[in-house]
């Protein structure tokens, strides 16, 4: 077969992962982004394989719970107020989402991606010498008492019926787990199978530079649009550059994937999920696990230099309207609340717009009525952990190989 021009559009996680493993499968590829690689959204993530997060943003029961949060802007989801009418067709499908029915078919789609993740990541993080960076030492999720782990039990349990192994910690055993704890977490989750990397952009940077290696080419340049002719992808057009030359197109750009919809006039619901983070580098705790906080919403990523990542919750505004920088502080007091005291010095402070989409299924696939153009976008908070997955994937779509895989559920024409 011949080997395949491709055009990987977006140099974050999920644009570095998929030129990479299409590199590997035998396709010459030119990386393309405005900026330098894994320096947007991939730059502060919270670092998880998160092989867990089965069950879509819009489970049963958050409905209930989201009137709250809306009303607190330091709560676990905030809303931008002035950006609801633009938000509101987004919510709508949200709400859509959230029937059981769907749920449950949502959560069979997210299922399938993410019990391959390991998987495919093992090879490229070899390939790129990365393993003394994957930590798979399994997250635990921490609860304050044996009630409120009851109140989420249903849920452990569904994850189990879709291939997530998880078992139950109290009381002792969550001291013996993880020292640090302070004493009124009384019961935990861990999920072994759960990893996490040291340092995310580390990470990311690692398999751009794996992907160089490997005979891959990254151009530093805005791509304006996608060339077509009679329906057949030729390539990008660029600010400076010119025509980048393709027989095929990765559109990999995060929340920027809008200008490449519109452009071709897809109706897809893709907007800013953002998120925070503080990282601490002298934090003065020593964590062994990935640490989520059920109640709260957010986590706590134990970083190769020693220090710590606290990041989470959910922020609903426009892409460039400007950071509420108390999301991220107020990490810090929760943070206290889990671990004790926690030195702040040299701290810093992050905001990254994650895409997402209503359903938290991403979209990875051809585009209809294109030949020659497919999408990965819409991955929200499952980027990192989906990247080497939706390479994967892409891989065998561009260069067809025998398989039974359907990837119907992740399709652009759904919404």
């Amino acid at each position: 077969m011949a080997s395949q021009r491709v055009i990987v559009v977006g140099a974050g996680i999920v644009g570095i992962a998929s030129a990479l493993q299409l590199r590997l499968a035998g396709c010459e590829v030119t990386l393309i982004d405005r900026g330098e690689p894994a320096m947007e959204t991939s730059y502060g993530n919270a670092g998880a394989f998160a092989v867990s997060d089965v069950i879509p943003l819009a489970e049963p029961g958050v409905l209930r719970k989201v009137p709250g949060w809306m009303l607190d802007p330091l709560g676990p989801l905030a809303l931008r107020w002035r950006y609801l009418p633009t938000l509101a067709p987004w919510l709508a499908r949200f709400v859509a989402a959230s029937r059981p029915r769907k749920v449950a078919e949502l959560t069979q789609a997210l299922a399938v991606l993410l019990n391959r993740v390991n998987d495919d990541y093992a090879p490229l993080i070899e390939r790129a010498g990365l393993n003394h960076m994957w930590r798979r030492h399994g997250a635990l999720t921490l609860y304050r008492d044996e009630a409120e782990f009851d109140a989420a039990q249903a849920a452990w349990d569904d994850k189990h019926r879709h291939g997530v192994t998880w078992r139950k910690a109290v009381n002792g055993e969550v001291r013996q787990l993880e020292p640090a704890l302070r004493d009124e977490w009384r019961c935990a989750v861990k999920v072994p199978a759960w990893s996490h990397v040291d340092d995310p952009y580390t990470f990311s940077r690692g398999l751009f530079d794996a992907f160089i290696r490997e005979g891959g080419r990254f151009v530093r340049d805005e791509a304006r649009e996608v060339a077509l002719l009679q329906g057949k992808t030729q390539g990008v057009d660029t600010v400076n550059s010119g025509r980048l030359a393709g027989d095929a197109v990765v559109i990999a750009c995060g929340i920027w994937s809008d200008r490449f919809t519109r452009q071709l006039r897809y109706r897809v619901p893709l907007e800013s999920e953002r998120g925070y983070h503080v990282t601490l580098p002298k934090a003065g705790v020593a964590l062994h696990h990935f640490i989520q906080c059920a109640s709260e919403s957010f986590v706590i990523l134990p970083m190769g230099s020693g220090g710590l990542r606290l990041a989470g919750t959910v922020e609903l505004a426009h892409r460039d309207a400007p950071p509420d920088w108390r999301r991220a502080h107020i990490l810090i007091d929760k943070a206290r609340q889990i671990v004790g005291d926690v030195d702040t010095t040299d701290m810093s402070v992050w905001m990254g717009n994650r895409p997402s989409v209503p359903d938290t299924v991403p979209i990875i696939g051809p585009a209809p009525g294109v030949d020659g153009l497919y999408f990965a976008t819409g991955h929200g908070h499952l980027g990192l952990t989906l990247a080497a997955t939706t390479g994967a994937l892409l891989a065998d779509m561009i260069r067809p190989r025998p398989g039974d895989f359907d990837v119907s559920p992740y399709r652009i024409n759904r919404f």
